[in-house]
């Protein structure tokens, strides 16, 4: 499974018009579908639209969430690009699970919410780390026993993060990647 990704840097537009925030609602998540990549992530001149990871961060994909809400489960993501092509960056989860924390309750959590069709910030407890889960989440599964299936109306894309990892594996900001 591939995502295509086209970077936006914040206050830019993405193809839609809207500073960094909105794609078509009437989109669907599928393989190789348009994205825009996350603040962190920027295109430059050199590599055409190709966009470059910042130094420090990483793409990765979601698998689920547990521990409280302190760790998440998660593949690294490899980017696919052709800088001659303005389809931007296809990325695929690869390689094993691994397990990152957060680094803080007040860990910065970008999120995209389908609903309001924009990016919005929360913090990692103050509902960030949720959506997150919900979103990886969609059959309510990894939940405790006794839970609700979880709502997903508000989840956007296919679980792609792009995270900067600080030491031991900690979450020092995530922001997940607009994807249709």
């Amino acid at each position: 499974m591939a995502l295509t990704l086209t970077a936006c840097q914040p206050g830019e537009t993405d193809d839609t018009g809207a500073a960094g925030s909105s794609a078509s609602p009437s989109a669907t998540a599928s393989a190789g579908a348009t994205a825009t990549a996350s603040p962190a992530a920027s295109a430059s001149a050199d590599n055409g639209s190709c966009p470059t990871i910042a130094k420090g961060h990483k793409v990765i994909w979601v698998n689920n969430v547990e521990g409280a809400m302190n760790n998440v489960i998660a593949k690294d993501a490899e980017m696919h690009c052709d800088p001659k092509s303005d389809a931007g960056a296809a990325y695929e989860p690869v390689g094993e699970l691994k397990t990152y924390s957060m680094a803080s309750g007040d860990t910065k959590v970008t999120v995209i919410s389908k609903n309001d069709m924009k990016q919005k910030t929360l913090t990692a407890q103050d509902g960030g780390i949720a959506h997150v889960k919900t979103c990886a989440d969609p059959n309510g599964t990894s939940y405790d026993g006794g839970q609700a299936s979880a709502d997903t109306s508000d989840c956007w894309g296919m679980n792609f993060y792009d995270v900067a990892v600080g030491a031991d594996n900690k979450i020092t900001a995530m922001t997940e990647v607009y994807s249709s």
